[in-house]
């Protein structure tokens, strides 16, 4: 089967390499800029690379076009989340599983601050998100399991899941300064004295 250009590509970047490492940080860092205030279909190539500092051919060593280095970052996130965070081996269930990934999930945004920005902040990343998002819910407790549609309590974990979203955008914007181990027990105290008893999910 012939391989296409992508997979080409990605066989001769060397991210062992210094210089490729900064480049590539580069040529991120300011697409997650300009995504703050444009939309996705509305950056350039030429923009991207002046606010990089990057040639346009090294762009274009990397990438076929902007969507191509979206899709490529995508990957990317959901692959490092998968093997980080959710780390598919590991058999762990109910309070004990929610603080685990949600201490993972802390930790892997202070590690990968500019794909975490990335991932949460842009609308392009929907899909993305909820795809994480299923898959967490797929090792914590999950009210919409546990209870019907006509129940409130059906919406408990989305609930749950959006609000750490929300608190992780905020502790970014704010520094991180707050550890995220301190970040996960205050969260896991809400959870397991609030929620996880309120409406007595099993685990």
């Amino acid at each position: 089967m012939a391989e296409n250009k992508n997979e080409q590509k990605k066989r001769t970047i060397n991210m062992k390499d210094r210089r490729v490492r900064k480049t590539i940080k580069s040529l991120r860092t300011s697409l997650i800029k300009l995504l703050e205030t444009k939309s996705v279909t509305d950056i350039t190539v030429s923009e991207l690379t002046a606010l990089a500092d990057v040639n346009r051919s090294t762009f274009y060593f990397y990438y076929d076009d902007i969507f191509d280095m979206v899709n490529q970052l995508q990957d990317e996130i959901y692959a490092v989340f998968y093997e980080t965070v959710i780390k598919p081996d590991e058999e762990l269930h109910g309070v004990e599983a929610y603080v685990v990934y949600v201490t993972r999930f802390f930790e892997f945004c202070k590690e990968n601050e500019i794909q975490c920005r990335f991932l949460l902040n842009n609308d392009i990343n929907t899909q993305l998100l909820e795809k994480i998002m299923s898959d967490v819910k797929k090792h914590i407790p999950d009210s919409s399991v546990e209870y019907g549609t006509d129940k409130p309590e059906h919406y408990l974990t989305t609930y749950l899941i959006s609000g750490i979203i929300g608190v992780i955008m905020q502790w970014m914007d704010d520094g991180m300064i707050v550890s995220p181990e301190e970040m996960t027990k205050y969260i896991s105290v809400l959870f397991t004295l609030g929620a996880f008893k309120t409406y007595e999910l099993k685990n």
